[in-house]
């Protein structure tokens, strides 16, 4: 029983000592232990790859790191340049030989795409019940969503404040939907932010009537149109 208590403490504390680390996609990444005494060796260790220095010798570290990898011997603080996804992993370091308490979970992602809010159904109206709005990347843009991952999201009706959602999000047709003029929403992670242009609520009044303000104004100058080309053809 003492055996296991004690494994499910050093499980415990491995957890709470890992530090999650995300980096952008061709960005640097720095690593910094605590370090309080005089250091005669370092070793960090990536998928079974290390870099690692002795006292009165070179430092040591595999190809791939080659050109992008620097280490503070006094510190034990390291940096390695132009990060790809391929870099991602857990870091830890050994210091004098012993493993330091504390790791790194590391994730090299991409900045969110650039949002856009899409409707479905496609023909979604004022006859509407209720219609789901979509916060998507633009199609455009070569960022695939999982790239960028974590990603969280929120959502802005009209001028109001952004609220903490999902990806999709229903509106029902009601009173309350109604004096809602527009929807955006905003995508979001550990090193990026964007948010899409707002696009008009479906049953907004305000949209409606802006709608049968134009096509008065069309009628009227239509009208204006053919009463003169009519009164021009009789003179």
């Amino acid at each position: 029983m003492e055996k296991l208590t004690g494994c499910f403490l050093l499980v415990l504390l491995s957890s709470v000592l890992a530090e999650d680390k995300f980096i952008r996609d061709g960005g640097t990444l720095e690593l910094s232990p605590n370090v309080s005494r005089s250091i005669n060796s370092i070793m960090w260790k990536l998928k079974g790859m290390t870099v690692n220095w002795e006292r009165g010798d070179t430092l040591n570290y595999p190809d791939t790191f080659e050109g992008r990898t620097t280490l503070d011997k006094s510190t034990g603080r390291l940096e390695i340049t132009k990060m790809t996804p391929a870099d991602s992993g857990n870091y830890s370091v050994y210091l004098n030989g012993a493993m330091e308490p504390k790791s790194y979970t590391v994730k090299v992602i991409k900045e969110v795409p650039q949002p856009v809010v899409e409707l479905n159904p496609l023909p979604c109206s004022a006859e509407s019940k209720s219609c789901t709005l979509l916060c998507e990347g633009k199609s455009d843009e070569a960022v695939a969503l999982a790239e960028a991952e974590p990603v969280t999201y929120s959502w802005k009706m009209g001028d109001g404040e952004w609220m903490d959602g999902k990806k999709s999000r229903i509106i029902t047709n009601d009173k309350e939907k109604k004096s809602v003029e527009t929807f955006s929403c905003r995508m979001k992670n550990p090193i990026s932010e964007k948010q899409s242009d707002a696009i008009p609520n479906p049953f907004s009044k305000t949209k409606a009537s802006a709608h049968s303000g134009v096509a008065g104004s069309v009628s009227v100058d239509l009208l204006v149109v053919v009463l003169a080309a009519v009164f021009g053809a009789g003179f």
